[in-house]
């Protein structure tokens, strides 16, 4: 784990070393404090010799001013190291996250994922800025000084000491009660982070279903946790840094006892005392850094074993090829079976859809019609037959070099906050606008985009909530035409359009010179009728017909499949 989160600084480690080297000999600004404090009592004040106090005073003035402004220039140093280390993490776990297969987000809590990559990475900023710019200086400054200390008076040095103890037991019992308080935080939070997240996404259902009351009521419980978990973990760190304090006090009223004791009796100099006295509390200073930055290594450990375990997750995708296919649009499936765990899904099927030519998929709801769809994504492999895409294997291509060549539009498109133009070119940031406005016509969006408020860049709202049904289906149909696939795959084209414009969209399609396959989906008679061949495909998800319209009508194997256009909402 530990490996894992020191890789991420590779290529900055001579930046990072020079920067806590360089904190590390502010020691040495520091070092002469001591003594010329010693030397302005023991010998300065006795002989009334103000200008050399003055000039003490002013080189201890200018000792504070170097070691403020090397901190400072360190801090900046490590600041951006760790921020870029933290960035690369996150680009780390993005990417993670798009090469995980379909199959681990069907079963993954999505939010716990979310808290995970943004809440765990903020914890593992402040941690990294902790240990590197704060505890592990100040860890050297201290043992530096603890020296200085020992060869001013070994006496007073085994006096300040005897704190040790107490402060090394307090901190091993902090950090076994810190780790349970923060890991009941993070849960806490997480169920926080779910929640939350659950009512934002669904409000149209709580608003539909009343129950506005019961999630709150709901909701009410973990916001309780969360105040519970937090207040806990705070009041500890509190409750341990006003010890430590006390403790830290303590030392120096020992200090002084003893110290003065020996200036009573001679075997020390006011001076000698005084001088150890500024040493030891730059020691407590120091030390109480190293202890206000525990909390946060503590946390930000517990932060980097999850984000560790995220980062680690051995989810294998469906295929790892890596041969780059020029598409033609040919996709067959070849005696393909499918289940979900160990629910049967697709038996045997054999399907093929040319260049060029229009297949219609049709079957009852649940007959495997969307698994189809995501075999030929390659989100899935089937567990017998295969795929091939212009006859070769599935298994020997790069498969998101192959989806860049495929467009789908989905029942329910989506559409995300942005205007109509960004939802339209995402995933083609290199088009110009002329490409744009093809695709539109195409998908016979132009029209209605050119008389919105704004055109094209009128917002979409949350999921296109500012547009209607049929309006984001076509910005859907655009954006996947704007690619120039070679296949598209439409799932229930007539769901959100009415007849006509699902006719213009074939005959568009039809009169493209560079004209893509489609796979489409439907219960459209009416659609299915101009499909150049048809697959019908039972409930027990085995292939029930194949062939011309016509024939597939002849044989009644239409019969419940599908509905008269006259019957579909317009």
């Amino acid at each position: 784990m530990w490996r894992y989160f020191i890789g991420l600084y590779r290529g900055s480690y001579p930046r990072l070393s020079l920067g806590v080297l360089v904190s590390a000999m502010q020691f040495v600004l520091v070092l002469p404090i001591a003594f010329l404090i010693k030397y302005a009592f023991d010998v300065l004040v006795p002989a009334q010799n103000v200008p050399g106090l003055v000039t003490v005073g002013a080189a201890l003035v200018l000792l504070q001013i170097l070691n403020s402004a090397t901190a400072l220039w360190v801090r900046h140093v490590i600041l951006n190291t760790t921020k870029a280390a933290i960035q690369r993490l996150r680009e780390d776990l993005l990417q993670r996250c798009c090469l995980l297969p379909r199959a681990f987000f069907d079963r993954a809590d999505r939010a716990t994922l979310h808290a995970s990559i943004v809440q765990d990475t903020e914890r593992l900023d402040v941690m990294s800025n902790a240990l590197a710019a704060m505890f592990l200086p100040a860890l050297v400054i201290s043992a530096g000084l603890c020296v200085i200390l020992v060869l001013l008076n070994p006496l007073l040095f085994l006096t300040m000491v005897t704190v040790a103890p107490p402060l090394l037991l307090m901190g091993q019992l902090m950090k076994r009660q810190t780790r349970r308080r923060v890991q009941a935080f993070h849960r806490s939070f997480e169920a926080f982070s779910r929640g939350i997240l659950f009512v934002l996404e669904r409000m149209d259902l709580v608003r539909l279903q009343t129950a506005e009351g019961f999630e709150t009521a709901r909701q009410q419980q973990r916001f309780e946790d969360i105040r519970r978990t937090s207040g806990a973990m705070a009041w500890l760190t509190t409750a341990y840094t006003t010890v430590q304090k006390g403790i830290s006090t303590v030392s120096g009223i020992l200090i002084l006892v003893v110290g003065g004791i020996s200036v009573a009796h001679g075997s020390m100099t006011i001076g000698g005392l005084l001088s150890f006295y500024a040493a030891a509390a730059l020691v407590n200073h120091y030390v109480a850094i190293m202890l206000v930055a525990a909390p946060q290594i503590i946390e930000g450990t517990e932060a980097l074993r999850t984000v560790f375990r995220l980062a680690r997750l051995d989810a294998p995708l469906p295929y790892s090829g890596e041969k780059q296919l020029e598409f033609a649009g040919n996709i067959a499936l070849d005696a393909v079976d499918f289940h979900y765990d160990e629910r049967p899904v697709l038996r045997g099927v054999d399907l093929e859809i040319a260049p060029g030519r229009m297949v219609a998929l049709v079957g009852p709801n649940g007959a495997g019609k969307t698994t189809i769809i995501h075999l030929v994504l390659g989100f899935y492999r089937p567990q017998h037959g295969r795929l091939l895409a212009d006859g070769q294997d599935y298994s020997e291509l790069d498969m998101r070099h192959l989806r860049g060549k495929i467009g789908v539009v989905t029942q329910d498109p989506v559409l995300f906050p942005g205007t109509v133009l960004e939802n339209i070119v995402y995933g083609c940031p290199g088009a110009n606008f002329t490409e744009v406005v093809r695709a539109a016509t195409l998908a016979a969006a132009h029209e209605f985009i050119d008389l919105l408020p704004q055109g094209y860049q009128t917002p979409a709202g949350e999921d296109g909530l500012l547009l209607s049904g049929g309006q984001r289906q076509r910005i859907s149909l655009a954006r996947a035409l704007l690619r120039r696939p070679r296949l598209l795959i439409l799932d229930e084209p007539t769901t959100h359009l009415d007849a006509a414009a699902a006719a213009h969209l074939l005959d568009s399609l039809k009169g493209l010179d560079d004209r893509p396959a489609v796979l489409c989906i439907t219960h459209d008679m009416e659609l299915a009728r101009e499909a150049d061949e048809v697959y019908v495909l039972g409930a027990e998800g085995r292939i029930a017909a194949a062939g011309p319209p016509v024939q597939v009508v002849q044989a009644g194997l239409f019969q419940g499949l599908l509905e008269p256009a006259e019957s579909l909402p317009l």
